[in-house]
């Protein structure tokens, strides 16, 4: 149980079974960090309210917009091309596991074509827009399928596409750091102790501390929203991998010594953690409040440096415990195969600086303020705020987003966006006139190439909407209205003069005659009726006597048709009675008279009988005339009578022709005052209409010409609804505006622009009746523009709660405000100076001008978090060592002397940990490797210089209250021992 208890095996049963429960326990790392890695502006910056306004309108929906980019690297898309491109975005249209909100084309209208085709033809954008919920990497191998056409290269990127695609290169360069860190530190630390074990034990240690550390991390991010970034997982390995390995070597330096000087493996473990240990455990509390420091930040993602303080935390935890049983265990073991404990304890560097520094002060500190004039002066201040330089130009969304870079605006890449929230619906003739009047507002203010909204959907005024189009054909009617008002009056005035030269008294008369004339026209009417009823009624009695004629007429014909058969009979016998009076000459001539008479008599009936035929047939005629007469003249009555009715009515037309006529003469003369009245008014109203017209033209030539008006049938109009829809929410109470700058929407040059324009959009929305409005512009150059505002802002006070911190710190670890002071000025002169040689050597080897917006802060809590260290290795040996040494500049030269090794070391392995970021691609992690490497060899170079300096002026005198203090604590140590039996342990040890 004593051996139990003296090798630590507790301590190794603990860690193995924290361990096996951290490697259990850990979350997916990957996904969490894309979840929640990103940075996350906070939810009162602008951006945010903007993207608040933006879901709203989409109706609650989280959306994302990811860019299809189509170039033809050989020229202009040809009309092959073309098709290709619409073959695919009608694929894109149809296919429903894209869940696709809405695709925007080039082949969709005149105003999309020119905004998503390029000016030299060769390349054409896809604007679609896809929910947020689905992951962006299989969104982004769906649409990169879809568009794949021979001839083209096709990309798609986006900010979402450009983070993801962040993310995934960091996670690539974290699996190569680690590789190459753990490569280094295990060369470095055989070089360094000649073993093979401790690179290992170290390795293993620090593992443990970092496995445990990093599931603790991602498991409270996954469940109490811990905050973490894209490089909470990079840094947490380089710091711990870093500084326990820098802190392994103090530890496993201190038990080489006591291990040289003849203590047990036990009792140099023992006494290694009591000494560097205290060293450890202050330098490590010094980074510890450095990193928690962090915390009080109000930016997310520079509190997710607070995560380095959690694994910084749990490594002082390993080291004390973990390595205390490797310690007690291996004992000598630990540095084989090596047997000179001695090597390497000795600075040559360190010593001749502080030697000389003590000898040659002014000279040596001059030589570091004339080296730091240039370093903290000169150079450029300004920031990279573009998170797509971080990629490698090979990574398909940024070879998307340099395609647009090169072929468009500067400003294409990212558009802004104006939301406008009222609260009543915006879709009415005053709203839209305020919405019309900022655009063009908008589109006023410099560095703004182009500027879109409900009332300019294309970009450009529409002209029939404003003022000045509609005044045109107001006044062009009015010409015109003119123009026929002068034909009036012309015809007017030949109307007058024609009724002027008429003779209406003689057309009056000739009118009185037509009156007489009718007059006896009715009464010769009349007349003629009357004696046609008489004619009817002789025509009457006229066919009546006919008849009865035709009638005696056919009883002649018969009777003398009898008399005539008579008369030959009565001749018969007369020439019978001739032939027997023959002989009687008395009565024969008597006979032939007779007989004579007869003859005649039947000779004339027989002309009468002849007679009488044709009398009768004419008589039929006459009766048959008779007849007609009779039946036509009852027509011949009622035309007469219609005649009669007639001439009466002509008669009274007539007259009241007459009367008119009397009464029109007076109706004309009014007539004729009446047209010169016309005339006189018409000329009147042309004056007026002139003078109206020409107050319209000075109008539409006036400002007002640019009025935006739009009648109310108009906006219900459906050729209207499609712009309310794509620029207005569907209850229309919120409306956006989307403008592009003509610069780069990450750089500080558009974020500046968007400044301004919030500041004028503020004000011109207070002199509106848009001023109870909620407004907020989103969008790439906000959000820099944000970012830049709370990352400046928050790193001033994050830096100095993070300096009062260690200050603090260093105080009750130096016991000195001066050289605590010292210290953190040290470190302060030391990261401005590596910053800016990071600047300049950024410049020329990486062809970036400017620094990543991150890399200062990144920067400045690794070198003072982790610089600090050297300086607390230093002041503790120079405080270990007062009751050895009296003289403080001899005292200052030997701690030098004989901790340099350690921090040279601690420095190079903590350099080549960062080292390693080098090659991760990521932009931002190779500016923080190369400014923590200079700083780290500054501090090298300087720390003896200044301490040493600082020391000789503080302590002009050669004992120092440290050392009077520390001999009387050996004093009073022998009286101690005294009242207690010493172990064989401890007499081994003050040996």
């Amino acid at each position: 149980m004593h051996n139990f208890k003296e090798k630590h095996l507790l301590s190794l049963i603990i860690w193995i079974g924290l361990v096996l429960i951290a490697a259990f326990t850990l979350p997916n790392i990957s996904q969490l960090v894309r979840d929640k890695g990103s940075v996350r502006l906070p939810a009162t910056v602008q951006s945010e309210v903007a993207q608040k306004i933006q879901k709203k309108s989409e109706g609650g929906k989280n959306v994302r917009t990811l860019i299809a980019v189509f170039n033809n690297k050989n020229g202009k898309i040809t009309a092959d091309q073309s098709l290709q491109i619409g073959n695919a975005v009608r694929e894109i249209r149809s296919d429903p596991s894209l869940h696709t909100t809405s695709v925007t084309s080039a082949g969709d209208n005149a105003a999309a074509k020119k905004q998503l085709v390029s000016n030299d033809g060769t390349t054409e954008m896809v604007m679609i827009t896809v929910p947020s919920k689905y992951k962006v990497k299989g969104q982004t191998n769906d649409l990169l399928n879809k568009i794949k056409s021979p001839g083209m290269r096709t990309y798609v990127t986006g900010s979402d596409v450009l983070n993801e695609d962040f993310s995934a290169t960091t996670e690539k360069g974290l699996q190569k750091t680690e590789i190459i860190a753990a490569i280094f530190i295990f060369l470095v630390l055989i070089i360094v102790f000649r073993s093979f074990l401790i690179p290992v034990i170290s390795l293993l240690t620090v593992g443990v501390s970092y496995l445990i550390s990093l599931s603790i991390v991602m498991n409270l991010a996954q469940r109490y929203g811990f905050p973490i970034s894209n490089f909470t997982q990079v840094f947490l390995v380089v710091v711990l991998f870093g500084i326990g390995t820098d802190y392994n070597i103090l530890l496993y330096d201190r038990f080489k010594e006591q291990i040289k000087n003849g203590q047990t493996a036990v009792a140099a473990a023992r006494t290694a953690r009591r000494h560097a240990g205290r060293t450890i455990l202050y330098s490590g509390s010094s980074v510890l409040i450095g990193f928690s420091a962090l915390a009080l930040a109000k930016f997310s993602f520079y509190r997710s440096g607070v995560a380095v303080a959690v694994g910084v935390a749990v490594l002082l935890l390993v080291l004390l415990t973990l390595n205390m049983f490797f310690m007690a265990t291996l004992g000598k073991k630990l540095f084989w195969p090596s047997k000179n404990l001695a090597a390497h304890d000795k600075s040559v560097v360190w010593h001749f600086l502080s030697k000389f520094t003590i000898s040659h002060t002014f000279v040596m500190v001059g030589i570091l303020v004339i080296a730091a004039i240039p370093l903290l002066f000169f150079g450029s201040q300004k920031l990279n705020f573009n998170n797509a330089d971080e990629l490698p130009n090979n990574v398909q969304s940024k070879a998307g987003y340099n395609i647009i870079q090169a072929h468009y605006p500067a400003g294409t890449s990212g558009p802004s966006t104006l939301y406008i929230e009222n609260k009543k619906p915006l879709n009415t003739q005053q709203y839209l006139a305020e919405i019309d009047q900022l655009t063009g507002y908008l589109n006023s203010e410099p560095g703004v190439k182009s500027v879109a909204s409900v009332t300019r959907p294309g970009g450009t005024k529409i002209d029939q909407l404003y003022l000045k189009s509609q005044l045109k054909t107001l006044t062009d009617g009015l010409d015109q209205a003119n123009y026929g008002i002068k034909k009036v009056q012309k015809g007017l005035a030949s109307a007058n003069k024609k009724l002027s030269s008429s003779n209406t008294t003689e057309s009056i008369a000739q009118v009185q005659q037509l009156a007489d004339g009718a007059s006896k026209l009715q009464s010769g009417a009349q007349q003629l009726s009357n004696s046609l009823s008489t004619y009817t009624s002789g025509v009457n009695s006229l066919a009546s006597g006919f008849q009865q004629l035709n009638q005696g007429a056919t009883s002649l014909s018969s009777g003398v048709g009898q008399l005539s058969s008579g008369s030959q009979s009565l001749n018969s016998g007369i020439q019978q009675l001739r032939s027997r009076t023959a002989r009687l000459r008395a009565l024969r001539s008597r006979v032939n008279r007779l007989a004579s008479g007869s003859s005649q008599l039947s000779s004339g009936l027989g002309r009468l009988h002849s007679q009488v035929t044709p009398f009768s047939s004419g008589l039929s005629r006459l009766h048959s005339g008779a007849s007609q007469l009779q039946q036509n003249s009852s027509s011949l009555v009622s035309g007469a009578q219609s005649v009669a009715s007639g001439s009466t009515q002509v008669n009274n037309g007539v007259q009241t022709l007459n009367t008119r006529m009397k009464a029109l003469q007076t109706q004309m003369q009014q007539l004729q005052q009446g047209l010169t009245s016309a005339n006189a008014g018409l000329s009147r109203v042309s004056t007026g209409t002139n003078t109206v017209n020409d107050y319209l033209k000075e109008m539409q030539k006036s400002y007002l010409g640019d009025t935006f008006y739009m009648p109310k049938a108009s906006v219900k109009s459906p050729s209207f609804t499609p712009s309310l829809d794509a620029f207005m929410s569907k209850d229309r109470k919120i409306t956006q505006i989307t403008f592009i700058l003509n610069s780069d929407p990450s750089t500080t040059k558009s974020a500046n622009r968007i400044r301004t324009i919030t500041r004028d959009v503020n004000a011109k929305l207070k002199d509106s009746s848009l001023n109870n409005a909620k407004f907020a512009i989103g969008g790439q150059s906000s959000q820099t523009a944000d970012l830049q505002k709370t990352a400046n802002g928050d790193f001033l006070r994050t830096v100095v709660i993070m300096l009062v911190g260690i200050g603090i710190a260093l105080m009750f670890v130096t016991r000195s405000l001066v050289q605590a002071l010292t210290i953190i000025g040290t470190l302060i002169v030391t990261y401005f100076g590596a910053l800016q040689i990071t600047r300049w050597l950024s410049s020329y080897l990486l062809f970036q001008n400017m620094l990543t917006w991150n890399t200062p802060f990144f920067s400045f809590i690794m070198l003072v978090a982790l610089g600090v260290d050297y300086s607390i290795f230093l002041m503790m040996r120079y405080r270990d060592d007062a009751s050895a040494i009296t003289d403080v500049r001899l005292r200052i030269t030997n701690s030098a002397t004989i901790i340099g090794t350690v921090v040279i070391s601690a420095a190079i392995i903590l350099g080549g940990t960062f080292a390693a970021l080098i090659p991760s691609n990521v932009l931002t992690l190779i500016q923080v490797a190369i400014t923590v490497i200079i700083g780290l060899v500054i501090l090298v170079i300087t720390l003896p210089i200044i301490m040493s300096a600082m020391v000789k002026w503080t302590y002009p005198y050669v004992n120092d209250k440290m050392y009077q203090k520390a001999m009387t604590s050996k004093k009073e140590q022998p009286n101690r021992r005294s009242s207690k039996p010493k172990t064989r342990t401890e007499n081994h040890s003050n040996q």
